[in-house]
Formats: C-alpha cells, sequence, structure tokens
C-alpha cells in the first residue's frame, strides 16, 4: 500500500502542484498512513503470523510482534503527520528566524515522509543483512532531506549536514559488520547467524562483527556514549522535523532490536562465556541515565532539554531490553509506548504555544511563523527557543487548559504517579531488580529525580514566572481542530491509563509472549 501510493505521489506531484493545493497531498498521505495501519492490524488475526511467515525468498519474516510494531508506526506517523497542516511557526537556532516557504517548495513533504515509513515499515520485519541495510538506508535518506528541507536556515542546514555526517557514519558501520559477518559465515540470514551463535563454535570474528552492526544501531537511537549528535541537530532542525526525529527513526530500530534474537546469544570476543551484547546494553543504558540527567540540568534551550530527556528515555528502555526476559521484554514494550505517546504531546503542545502573535518589539522585522506549505502573509509569530520565552506565549492566562496539559505530560516523562510514565519506569525498575541489577534500578531512580528537576524548572516557568512583554494585550493560544483532538485524547489517556490498565498491559503481556514461545 504504501509503495504503491508513493509511486503515484511522485507522479501526482509535479504534475499537479502548481494546480491543487499542497494541504490535498498532505491529507491523502495520512489517508495512506491510516488505511495501512488498518491493514497492518487485520493481518494480526492470520494464524500463520502467529509462528512467522518469511515472505520475499525469506528477506523478511512477518511475525506477530513485527506485525504489531507496523501497525504502531503506521499509526503514529499518520499523527504526526497532522502537524504539516495549518499554521505552524518552527523553532530555530540562533539569531536567524525561518522565512516563509513559497507554494510547491515542500510539496515534496508528504512523500517524504511515506519513503521513511516504508523504510521503518520494512526494518521491523527485516530478516537478512541486504534488508536490514537497505531499510535503513530508505529510511535515513529521506530523513536527511527531511532535516535539511528549509535550506534557506543556516541552522537547519548546518544540523541536516551534522545528522548526515553521523548517519553516514553509523551506515559504515553496518555495512563493515555486515561485509565481515557475511565472509566468515557465507550466511546473510538472521536466522543462520542466530543458530551460529547459538553454537559454542561461533568465533570470536562473528561477535565483532554482531557488537560493530549493534554499535552503529546505538548511534542511530543517540543512545550514550553516542549521544554528541542530538541535542545540535534536535535544536538547529525546525519543530516539526525534530518531532519526528525524536521519535519514529528510534521506534524502528528499537524494535529490530527487540524482535532479533541473535544479539542475545552474543558470547564473549575472546571465547568466554560473559555475554557482551548485554553488557553492552547496560553501559549504554547507565551512561544515557547519568548524561540525560545530569547535562539536562544545564540547558536553556528547550529543544537541547527534549534532546537529554530523550537520551534519558534512551537508557530505561535499554535497560529493560538488556533483561531480555519475558518481564523485560514487557517493560521495553510498555515504555516504549508511553514514550512515543508523551513525547507526541509534548511536540503538539509546544508547537501550539508557538502559534501565538504578539505585535511588541521582541519580534524580528521578518516573519517568524510559516505554514508548512502556503506563502501566504502571516502574522508575526515567536518561536519558542529558550525556556524562558515560555512565559512569554504560553503562561496560564493564555490558555489554562493547554498549559496545564504541557505541566502533565512533563510530570508523566517525570515519572510521577498515577501517570502513564509512573508505571512506565516502575515496570523497568521491577524487572531490572528481578534480573539482580540493583546497582542500576537505584542508578535509574536516581537519574529519574535528578530529571524531575529540569521537568519541574519548565513547569514553574509556565504557572509562575512574570510573563514578558505585559504591555502587549492577552491573547488566547488557540490550536487548530486537529491539534486539540490529538492532544486532548493522549493526556486523557496519560490520566487515566490507572482506570482500566488492563486492555494495554494484556497485549503487551501477549506480544512478549510471542517473542519467547512461537
Amino acid at each position: 500500500m504504501l509503495l504503491l501510493s508513493i509511486l503515484l505521489f511522485s507522479a501526482v506531484v509535479p504534475l499537479t502542484s502548481v494546480h491543487m493545493s499542497t494541504h490535498v497531498f498532505n491529507r491523502l498521505a495520512i489517508l495512506v498512513l491510516l488505511y495501512s495501519s488498518v491493514l497492518a492490524w487485520n493481518m494480526l488475526y492470520l494464524e500463520p503470523i502467529g509462528v512467522g511467515l518469511g515472505i520475499y525468498g525469506g528477506l523478511s519474516h512477518v511475525t506477530l510482534l513485527s506485525q504489531a510494531f507496523d501497525t504502531f508506526i503506521l499509526a503514529c506517523a499518520s499523527i504526526i503527520l497532522l502537524l504539516g497542516s495549518g499554521v505552524i511557526p518552527v523553532l530555530g537556532q540562533h539569531g536567524s528566524w525561518f522565512e516563509p516557504i513559497a507554494k510547491g517548495r515542500v510539496a515534496e513533504y508528504p512523500l517524504i515522509i511515506l519513503f521513511t515509513t516504508l523504510g521503518m515499515s520494512s526494518l521491523v520485519s527485516s530478516s537478512d543483512l541486504v534488508t536490514l541495510f537497505l531499510s535503513i538506508e530508505l529510511q535515513s535518506l529521506a530523513l536527511y532531506i527531511l532535516a535539511t528541507i528549509y535550506r534557506d536556515s543556516e541552522a537547519a542546514t548546518s544540523a541536516g549536514l551534522k545528522y548526515f555526517i553521523v548517519g553516514a557514519l553509523s551506515s559504515s558501520l553496518i555495512l563493515l559488520g555486515s561485509c565481515l559477518l557475511y565472509g566468515l559465515t557465507g550466511v546473510s540470514s538472521f536466522e543462520g547467524v542466530y543458530l551460529l551463535c547459538s553454537m559454542a563454535v561461533a568465533n570470536s570474528g562473528i561477535h565483532l562483527a554482531l557488537v560493530i552492526i549493534g554499535i552503529a544501531l546505538l548511534f542511530k537511537v543517540a543512545a550514550a556514549p553516542f549521544h554528541n549528535w542530538a541535542p545540535d541537530v534536535y535544536d538547529g532542525v525546525p519543530t516539526i522535523v525534530t518531532t519526528w526525529l525524536a521519535i519514529m527513526p528510534k521506534v524502528a530500530i528499537l524494535a529490530f532490536l527487540g524482535e532479533f534474537q541473535g544479539f542475545t546469544h552474543l558470547g564473549g570476543v575472546y571465547e568466554t562465556a560473559y555475554p557482551i551484547w548485554p553488557n553492552i546494553l547496560l553501559v549504554s543504558a547507565l551512561l544515557s541515565l547519568v548524561i540525560g540527567g545530569l547535562l539536562g540540568l544545564a540547558q536553556y534551550r528547550i529543544k537541547r532539554l527534549l534532546a537529554y530527556s530523550t537520551i534519558s528515555h534512551m537508557g530505561f528502555i535499554l535497560l529493560a531490553l538488556a533483561i531480555h526476559t519475558q518481564e523485560g521484554i514487557e517493560a521495553y514494550l510498555f515504555y516504549l509506548v508511553q514514550y512515543v505517546l508523551t513525547s507526541i504531546n509534548i511536540f503538539f503542545v509546544l508547537l501550539a504555544f508557538g502559534d501565538h502573535p504578539y505585535g511588541s518589539a521582541w519580534d524580528t522585522p521578518s516573519s517568524a511563523g510559516f505554514s508548512l506549505f502556503d506563502n501566504a502573509e502571516l502574522p508575526k509569530n515567536s518561536p519558542i527557543r529558550y525556556i524562558s520565552h515560555i512565559s512569554r506565549n504560553s503562561n496560564i492566562q493564555s490558555n489554562p487548559a493547554l498549559a496545564l496539559t504541557f505541566a502533565i505530560t512533563l510530570f508523566s516523562m517525570a515519572g510521577t504517579p498515577p501517570l502513564l510514565g509512573f508505571f512506565a519506569k516502575l515496570m523497568v525498575l521491577y524487572a531490572a531488580g528481578h534480573a539482580g541489577f540493583f546497582f542500576l534500578v537505584g542508578v535509574a531512580i536516581m537519574a529519574s529525580v535528578i530529571s524531575a528537576a529540569y521537568y519541574l524548572r519548565v513547569i514553574r516557568v509556565i504557572f509562575f514566572d512574570t510573563p514578558q512583554f505585559t504591555d502587549t494585550p492577552t491573547c488566547r493560544v488557540r490550536p487548530n481542530g486537529n491539534h486539540s483532538m490529538v492532544i486532548g485524547t493522549i493526556t486523557l489517556l496519560i490520566i487515566l491509563f490507572i482506570a482500566n490498565p488492563l486492555p494495554i498491559l494484556n497485549c503487551l503481556h501477549l506480544l512478549a509472549l510471542s517473542l519467547f514461545y512461537w
């Protein structure tokens, strides 16, 4: 469905972009993603999916878990694509604002989203080194274009170039590990790799090749100590792009890491029985928790703060993934779901806060906000770049409901009971404690307490700091209907999860069981 839609869009966009509104293409792309998500959901009821089904000559392997991830990715992609419609200001970097985009300039935005979504959908069902590399490259190449789509901005271009260099490095490592693995074994399927890693005769070269591939994937998800690119890229690119970069690529790669069991049998490089891959994940989780918590305290730019918050959340996810028990996988799935939901809500609210016009001297002479597609003259909006600027147009007087929603989502990310994020962290800590990782449990608790400090700083700015430029008339922040629906639905899910948690927990429990018993 996605491939057919991409082919149609590739033919339609250059032929009709002058005559047809590009909002139509955006809405069509949303409908395509929603319909693809429904089709993927219906495939969960097929009996062969429960035991796995090889397709395309064994290049892909469709399982219950991969199909569930495919459904989730397509549904989240359609929600995030809603940000492409309406008048949305974008957070820039340094002193220059993004200029309005001429009509037809970004008509390919939905097409780029479909390309990268196709790569993610292919990645979660990859069962061969060839499909692994091609899926990651299909996903990454579209993301490189997306990161530099506003090429008139120096900040966005610089961030996109940095993202391209880091992505090229990690892709090169994947290719290096794949070449080593195929050269040593003559096998490219993951089933063969899984069997070789399970045998005692596997040599250190095979383990080293898999370690190189695994480290390259940790680069992609910005897990410490491979995280240095994330704060700069997230802060430099437009917020619409940041929303996509901070959520979707991570979900696809973490889904692949959770499903591919060959890594779990990875022994020592020097023929010891001490497993090296789980310990790589544990070390990365430890560093992510510490770095994400401590360095986040020093940030004064809102998107850099969210970048370090993402790194801290990666620590919890990798900790659950390293355990690789039924409890650990269930905690990993639940934490990944709540991370996606809360991150989507945070960026939706942040963009709604930025869409707040003031006619003060703080505005720049040029238009600071713009629609993603139209070239009409827009009011002068001031994008929120610094935490201190949130009080200017997102305080409790501007829109009490939106400010309260932002605070609830931040409390959930901090792990405050009885919100959704608290139960996610509790499941990870319980699984880690049950597996005997008490030191990491203590570090994770301390990291949560530390990270709560910078979440509370943002909440203090919203509710207690005096708004800047009080001489301007008070205006109410009003997100459009689609954004309000998404924000309201996710916020109610965060609050009311405790009322009926069984449907979500039972589904994740069955998915975790399918990974071990099929």
